[in-house]
């Protein structure tokens, strides 16, 4: 499965279109690393098809800072800088349009249409932090 598309028309990610995926081991699950982190910052990726932005978030010390390409243009640059995020780290990196490197993946919840809710971190969890 690629990646997500954005469609107002057809609402792709209604929840009574999307069957139920089939079963991986509990070992697949417990093999990727979901950590928290921080954005640091963010820049228009104009060299993207669709509305992208190019995000560095900071994972604490031991990870630092990764890179990442997603659209999530329903949020202002504003109000991304310093929220607490949720990503897959150990995907393996992918060279992107104009040579950028995303590092990992950034977690939200789609709409129907597909637009990408970034899941929401209480303040007090540390950068780096696990997810389970």
């Amino acid at each position: 499965m690629g990646q997500h598309e954005i469609d107002a028309e057809n609402l792709p990610y209604h929840p009574e279109k999307l069957s139920k995926k089939d079963y991986v081991s509990v070992n697949d699950y417990f093999s990727l690393d979901i950590r928290v982190g921080k954005i640091v910052d963010v820049e228009d990726y104009p060299e993207m098809r669709k509305p992208s932005y190019k995000i560095k978030v900071d994972f604490g010390p031991l990870i630092g800072e990764l890179s990442s390409s997603a659209q999530i243009t329903n949020y202002s640059r504003s109000e991304l800088i310093n929220r607490l995020v949720v990503g897959a780290i150990n995907l393996g990196e992918k060279t992107l349009p104009g040579g950028f490197i995303s590092q990992f993946l950034i977690l939200g919840a789609l709409d129907p249409d597909g637009t990408v809710n970034l899941l929401q971190i209480p303040p007090s969890v540390l950068i780096g932090s696990t997810v389970a």
